[in-house]
């Protein structure tokens, strides 16, 4: 039977950061006989190799150069692929030389003549767009609408139901009007969590709407065991930073500068922490990744054995955990929060402590599987004896099912999804 193909755009693709793996993960399960895969990424540098090494049979990663709209594109290249939002055909007109600093049109051009091409062969193809930055949707909504077919738009966070971006009346009526553009041309619209899908339902109810959370991949637990450097990195962090015998408490990631007002909860921790005299020798928490300068004020309040640790490389994040007794999770104020190293947490088998200003999408999937246990705060409920209970006593022991979770269960459920699009 001829292949589905998908075009999916992704500029984030060969970073490392959540939004990049939530995809990585995904494609790399789905048959290569059932689908060829075209990923239109970004170059990380100028000199960066434009056909990148998939290491799936049915996957192409195509580096384009160019800017993407940020803090670091120039002013037209940012007008220029927020114009494509409003005006479909603009992409496919811009002369070549005046598009070339431009991510969007490169990824365009390129993706327009492989299109062509199964389109033209009778294949049935979709197009996926994956946010951040708005240029991936916008490409993909470029491009369904060029072809006539199915479009997936994938929002891990997103432009209008979360504060992001310089404020200001214009800014949120441009990212209201793109988003509206960006989700018209779609078949299907997925966000990581409950609260995000309900939000998108009552604002576009025409529209099929369906969360894919964030996830494990089981393969990067299973290399842990053989994964001789990042053993050795671990073990050397250990030595460094935590006394033999202790027991851990880890946090990983970043705090506040993926949601501001978990910064207030990490004040809570320390000021609640601090309250609890006896947790001297044989204890220690451990906070592993980028902090801001108040965070690391806030942390250097501690009165208990704290530390902290540079941001280190995934796999050697994950040797750290499975090194913990119990993890640490800071939320804010934001329901929607299901941040990607939750699912981190899972995979590794170890009980999780939630430390939260609001029942959010991480508390529901914490209480579903299990998994950990939340802690309140602002509500006068908790206090410093549960909260020394929460960390250092016994784990839960009620540990549920967490394969929903798994990339290889998502790129299932996914599979249907496009099946569903290109046959309906």
């Amino acid at each position: 039977m001829p292949k589905i193909n998908l075009f999916v755009f992704a500029a984030h693709h060969l970073s490392s950061n959540v939004a990049a793996e939530r995809f990585k993960g995904l494609l790399k399960y789905l048959d290569p006989d059932k689908y060829r895969i075209f990923v239109f990424a970004r170059q990380v540098s100028l000199d960066a190799p434009v056909n990148v090494p998939s290491g799936h049979a049915g996957m192409q990663i195509i580096a384009l150069p160019g800017q993407c709209v940020g803090s670091e594109s120039s002013v037209p290249s940012s007008l220029l692929a927020m114009a494509s939002a409003f005006v479909r055909s603009l992409p496919f007109v811009v002369p070549r030389g005046r598009a070339a600093r431009t991510w969007l049109m490169q990824a365009l051009a390129e993706a327009d003549r492989l299109c062509g091409e199964r389109v033209a062969a009778g294949e049935s193809c979709v197009a996926i767009g994956t946010y951040s930055p708005i240029d991936s949707l916008i490409a993909a909504a470029s491009l369904a609408k060029r072809y006539g077919i199915g479009c997936m738009q994938d929002f891990r966070d997103g432009l209008v139901f979360e504060a992001l971006g310089k404020p200001g009346w214009l800014r949120n009526q441009v990212r209201t009007q793109i988003e509206k553009r960006v989700v018209d041309v779609s078949g299907l619209v997925t966000s990581v969590s409950g609260p995000l899908v309900e939000d998108f339902r009552q604002r576009y109810p025409h529209k099929n709407v369906k969360v894919l959370p964030n996830g494990y991949d089981p393969a990067d637990f299973e290399r842990l065991a053989g994964d001789a450097d990042g053993v050795g990195r671990a073990t050397a962090i250990m030595a460094e930073h935590v006394p033999p015998g202790a027991t851990l408490i880890g946090h990983f990631g970043r705090i506040g500068a993926s949601d501001s007002s978990a910064s207030v909860t990490l004040e809570h921790f320390i000021d609640t922490l601090n309250q609890c005299t006896d947790i001297t020798a044989g204890k220690q928490v451990m906070f592993v990744g980028e902090l801001t300068p108040a965070e690391r004020a806030s942390i250097g309040r501690a009165r208990f054995p704290v530390c902290v640790v540079p941001p280190v490389e995934r796999t050697v994040a994950l040797q750290l955990m499975k090194r913990c007794s119990k993890l640490l999770l800071l939320t804010g104020s934001r329901v929607s929060c299901a941040t990607g190293k939750l699912f981190d947490y899972l995979a590794t088998g170890v009980d999780v402590v939630c430390v939260t200003q609001v029942r959010n999408a991480a508390t529901v999937i914490l209480g579903e599987t299990g998994a950990g246990r939340t802690l309140l705060i602002g509500d006068g409920s908790t206090n410093a004896a549960m909260l020394r209970e929460a960390l250092f006593g016994p784990a839960n022991g009620s540990r549920h099912d967490i394969s929903a979770y798994s990339r290889v269960a998502q790129a299932s459920l996914l599979d249907h999804w496009i099946s569903h699009m290109v046959t309906a």
